[in-house]
């Protein structure tokens, strides 16, 4: 009796013991759980991972390992666990939420939506609501954060803010923030107040987030940059200067410059190159020669478009300052949409004055460099060929790093602007190649025009470049500018109507 005894204590001792080694999947699970609400991801892969082994089956340690990897942005690994979980638990709530997340981050969100669109839970009404914005559908995506957020969620009450923000309305995304606490928020907060044109309170925010964020922080760099700009559209240039500089010193400006203007500048040292090459092939004239032909130069060109640049960018200077008290409205979010458009529809206008003499016939029997009326009629489709390289654009903007539009060509003051760009064609298409062709000759007068039309407009150049060339065909394929001048117009209308179709919103 007394051996039985010992043996049994000792078998009970070495199964605590074991159990201590070798908790089994529920212990690796328990352990899991507690590392992933510490955000210690990836000690909790391991810890889940672990369990899984112990038993490959266990259907908790899947989920939360399955949460893991898409937080992580592994989603291949995140698609074999959900092939497992389809396999062990179909029809599992929590199962079909991380399922949407996952056709989330793969760019299906009409699929995701359609997991979650009668699923409850606070987190399925979160991804329905991140779903429904990808789809465009804003306002429904709204209503979703809003109620995932009184349900428990507060990733969604800040989607709910951003989504604001987008739509243009930073006073209401500031009402949804409400007050603000944490530290990690008042980079938010103050981009907002300057969203909102309240530029003042805008700074104190920003410089409390700078005395209360760690210098680790990569929101202290955020909050820095947007510090410097507010200073700057105050007019303060003195702590401008010293937060940019203070900013030069953690980031890379010039870098930053150059990653995002790369292009532009690349089509400059082209265009300055193809400058050098027409002018190797003129041959040196010895002998003076007086004409009295007004025919425009190449530098006369250039002056025009340079004086009306910069007194484009005066009046959207102007507007900003008039509009918001900011100097630097042109490159706030929000204010930006209003003063952008200011600045391309005055450079446009101003091209048009400086280009409204081309139209005018070089003699009583010439053709009208506008060409056939009944061509205007070809308009239509050129416009519809503009709007496919606009969305084009952007569209492809989402997988490659491009700019983005500069403005939204959806708004009704983005749509105009989009069909007052045909005020600069005289210009560009015709005063300009006229003034290429008469000197470095009709084989380079067309590659000079299309490298100006994309840099005048600034950005984003390659969707000008490719505007430019396809309207410099039109104008030489119908003899005039009707073509060309109409597409614009076109374009303007079908830009406004698009944005009433929620898979074109979502893409801007």
């Amino acid at each position: 009796m007394r051996l039985r005894w010992i043996l049994g204590t000792l078998g009970f001792l070495l199964a605590i013991g074991w159990a201590q080694f070798n908790p089994g999947p529920v212990g690796y699970y328990d352990q899991c759980r507690t590392l992933y609400q510490e955000q210690v991801l990836d000690g909790a892969r391991a810890a889940c991972e672990l369990s899984l082994v112990a038993d490959p089956k266990y259907v908790p340690a899947l989920k939360l390992l399955l949460r893991i990897h898409l937080d992580q942005g592994d989603l291949e690994a995140a698609a074999d666990l959900l092939e497992r979980l389809g396999q062990l638990a179909p029809d599992d709530l929590t199962t079909r939420t991380l399922e949407a997340r996952y056709l989330l981050a793969r760019g299906r969100p009409a699929e995701a939506l359609a997991r979650v669109a009668h699923t409850p839970g606070p987190e399925a009404v979160w991804i329905k609501g991140r779903a429904l914005e990808q789809l465009g559908r804003f306002n429904e995506a709204l209503e979703a954060y809003r109620e995932a957020a009184l349900l428990g969620v507060d990733e969604a009450r800040f989607d709910a803010v951003l989504l604001l923000e987008r739509l243009g309305r930073p006073r209401q995304a500031l009402e949804e923030l409400g007050e603000v606490e944490d530290p990690r928020l008042l980079p938010l907060k103050g981009r907002l107040l300057w969203s909102a044109g309240r530029l003042p309170e805008a700074a104190a925010v920003l410089e409390r987030s700078l005395d209360e964020l760690p210098s680790t922080d990569p929101r202290y760099d955020e909050a820095l940059s947007t510090l410097a700009a507010v200073y700057y559209g105050m007019g303060d240039t003195r702590r401008g200067g010293l937060a940019l500089a203070q900013l030069s010193g953690r980031v890379n400006l010039l870098g930053a410059f150059l990653r995002a203007s790369w292009l532009w500048l690349l089509g400059l040292v082209v265009f300055v190159g193809l400058h050098r090459y027409g002018e190797s092939r003129i041959e040196p004239i010895s002998t003076l020669e007086l004409s009295a032909d007004t025919t425009w130069g190449v530098g006369r060109v250039y002056g025009a478009v340079l004086l009306v640049w910069i007194l484009a960018a005066a009046v959207a200077a102007a507007t900003g300052w008039y509009l918001y008290h900011n100097w630097l409205a042109a490159f706030t979010p929000v204010q930006r949409d209003v003063v952008r458009p200011v600045f391309y529809l005055s450079l446009a206008l101003g091209m048009g004055v400086v280009g409204w003499s081309a139209l005018n016939p070089e003699s009583e029997d010439a053709p009208s460099p506008l060409g056939r009326e009944e061509n205007r009629i070809e308009g239509l489709w050129v416009g519809l060929l503009l709007l496919a390289l606009l969305l084009g654009y952007v569209w492809l903007g989402r997988a490659l790093p491009l700019n983005a539009f500069p403005f939204n060509p959806l708004a009704p003051l983005g749509a105009l602007t989009l069909a007052a760009v045909a005020l600069a064609e005289p210009m560009l298409r015709l005063r300009a190649f006229e003034s290429y062709r008469l000197r470095y000759g009709a084989g380079l007068a067309p590659a000079f025009t299309v490298l100006l039309g994309g840099l005048v407009w600034f950005s984003p150049v390659l969707f000008w470049w490719a505007a430019a060339a396809v309207l410099l065909a039109v104008k030489n394929r119908f003899a005039g500018l009707w073509p060309v001048i109409v597409g614009w117009l076109v374009l303007g209308v079908l830009a406004w109507l698009a944005g009433f179709f929620p898979w074109v919103r979502a893409l801007f």
